[in-house]
């Protein structure tokens, strides 16, 4: 294991938001993929543009899971930095548990998304469970970094900032 950095790399803090954008994207963009696996089930076809946006929900299902892959390795390979000065124990633990969640969660929907997708079994109802788990844990996430920011004042969102050095 490499030693603890004292900040993220520019590649972990580019990965974050783009799985961030990913995600609403995909938020935003869900009930087309819905009505296609649906025509596709009972053999009719994906009325619209139906199928064009189900192909784009699916590109955009692969590009977070290649882009969690990515940030799993980063972290393996170079590490993140500690908790902000003056996390409590039991906070840090809980934002630790978060994260790993958050990585779960996120290989989860792909999985069962992609599996639904490609006929091989059809986990829509675990790929809506695990949504609910993912915006809870959004939630949790986002709150805790506004909360860290603004109330704590320790800087947790300029951590996930690249920083331009002149």
């Amino acid at each position: 294991m490499p030693p603890q950095p004292q900040s993220y790399r520019p590649a972990q803090i580019i990965l974050h938001w783009v799985v961030f954008a990913a995600i609403w994207v995909q938020w935003l963009f869900n009930e087309p993929i819905k009505r296609t696996i649906h025509a596709m089930q009972i053999g009719t076809t994906p009325a619209g543009n139906d199928m064009t946006m189900a192909w784009v929900h699916v590109g955009f299902g692969s590009t977070i899971f290649l882009a969690v892959l990515a940030r799993l390795y980063l972290r393996y390979r170079y590490g993140t930095p500690g908790h902000a000065p003056g996390t409590p124990p039991m906070q840090a633990k809980i934002a630790t548990t978060v994260h790993w969640a958050l990585y779960g969660a996120l290989i989860g929907m792909v999985i069962t998304g992609g599996m639904t997708w490609n006929g091989v079994a059809d986990l829509g109802y675990a790929h809506r469970l695990l949504n609910m788990v993912l915006f809870g844990l959004i939630t949790t996430h986002a709150a805790a970094a506004l909360f860290n920011q603004f109330v704590r004042k320790d800087g947790t969102l300029r951590r996930m900032m690249v920083s331009r050095k002149i």
